[in-house]
């Protein structure tokens, strides 16, 4: 089909157009016969009509009708917990039962997708409840994401609904609808277990660093429960942590000196109570690499800054970095022969180009960059860096904001250490 950028209307303007100036031209008495005259008149007229119609922007669009198979997820909680709460005969029911579901989908037109908690496609006959995390949202926000551009007809939602990690799938807006198959035994056992274990899998020798432990639990809130860390069968840390009421997690932190250099195994663990329905979730295991030596670490300015001091006296609180601090056209500049692992950058670009060689020699350097911007910041210079986030200011005034919990917010919930640090920041 033939259309334009244009209202169709302006195709009787440029045949307007063309023979007026047909006419123009080849009205008045020439030196040939009429019907040369007509001719050329005729042809004038179609040239210059086609040309005038070009103007329009013509393009030809055409419709291409596809029809796709409406497609059905088959999503699988392989957790441990299915196969350690389902009796055998309902398990083997499942692992014959799923391709026969399978094929008779595709029998009936459908597209039929299998996934699970560890894999993101995997054959309907091939389950092996393996999985130590059962994170639903995230299974269900795969299946969405793989299937963004195909006809998403629904999921099926196999699974004991017992989640440990991740967001309730409750609280998320799904496009399509979810059929729940329940499995296992859907009622929460009395138990204790290591949710999450958050650590850096890097450390500085002689240095302190921070594994931050979850703790869920069930039937067990008002209590407490003791949490140890251990190395190589030796106790390097034990605490009691309480097990508030009206929760079913709690985190606790424990700061570790990193030994000498080396691969080092810890293992963070919750001493099992009595009536516990089963201790083998009660463990889990942090792999960390203990390096020695000092980051190097440029502390660049724009302008001397309270800032400045401030990020000065925090980093050298720490024995593992070394730092260099230059301010733009203030003492000394930055030696020809420093070199940096990292760099903090403040107000760098800023305005008036101040500070161009520090940033040429950062840029150089390729190594990683920490920008902290101010009211002497060059926002057009520092967005054509690419640093992965745009700044458009709004004006010339500044304003100092400071971060506030939304109470009405209840899509996820924050815990009360993180709403007293908010509260302890200061504004930006």
């Amino acid at each position: 089909m033939l259309s334009t950028a244009y209202s169709p209307w302006f195709i009787l303007l440029c045949l307007a157009v063309g023979a007026g100036y047909a006419a123009l031209l080849y009205s008045a008495q020439a030196p040939w016969s009429r019907a040369i005259n007509y001719a050329l008149a005729g042809l004038r007229f179609v040239v210059v009509s086609f040309l005038c119609f070009l103007l329009l922007s013509p393009f030809i669009k055409t419709t291409t009708t596809r029809t796709e198979a409406p497609t059905v997820v088959l999503a699988v909680d392989n957790s441990q917990s299915i196969s350690l709460f389902t009796p055998k005969p309902a398990l083997d029911q499942l692992t014959t039962g799923l391709p026969q579901l399978a094929n008779t989908l595709r029998e009936k037109g459908f597209r039929v997708e299998t996934r699970t908690l560890t894999k993101s496609s995997i054959a309907p006959d091939s389950l092996r409840f393996t999985a130590s995390r059962t994170d639903l949202n995230q299974l269900l926000s795969d299946s969405r994401e793989a299937n963004a551009e195909r006809n998403l007809a629904g999921v099926v939602l196999v699974s004991d609904g017992l989640v440990n990690q991740g967001q309730e799938p409750q609280f998320s807006e799904f496009n399509f609808p979810i059929f729940s198959v329940a499995l296992g035994d859907t009622i929460a056992k009395r138990d204790l277990r290591l949710t999450d274990l958050v650590y850096n899998r890097v450390a500085f020798s002689g240095n302190k660093f921070p594994l931050e432990a979850e703790i869920g639990y069930e039937g067990y809130a008002g209590g407490a429960a003791t949490v140890e860390v251990r190395e190589g069968g030796r106790v390097l840390e034990s605490r009691r942590v309480a097990l508030p009421s009206g929760r079913r997690r709690i985190k606790t932190t424990f700061q570790l000196t990193a030994p000498a250099p080396g691969k080092r195994r810890y293992e963070v663990r919750v001493l099992p109570q009595a009536g516990e329905f089963t201790a083998l979730n009660n463990t889990r295991t942090a792999f960390i690499e203990v390096v020695k030596g000092k980051l190097r670490v440029l502390l660049a300015g724009a302008a001397p800054h309270p800032d400045l001091k401030a990020l000065r006296a925090a980093i050298l609180a720490n024995n593992n970095f070394d730092l260099t601090l230059v301010v733009a056209g203030v003492g000394a500049p930055l030696p020809a022969s420093a070199s940096f692992d990292v760099a903090v950058l403040h107000q760098l670009p800023a305005r008036g180009g101040l500070g161009q060689e520090l940033l040429a020699r950062v840029r150089a350097a390729r190594v990683p960059v920490l920008y902290v911007l101010g009211a002497q910041s060059d926002y057009a210079a520092y967005n054509q860096l690419n640093a992965g986030l745009s700044v458009q200011p709004r004006g010339a005034q500044t304003d100092e904001v400071t971060p506030l919990p939304n109470p009405g917010f209840a899509r996820f919930p924050l815990d009360e250490a993180s709403r007293r640090r908010f509260g302890q920041y200061p504004p930006v």
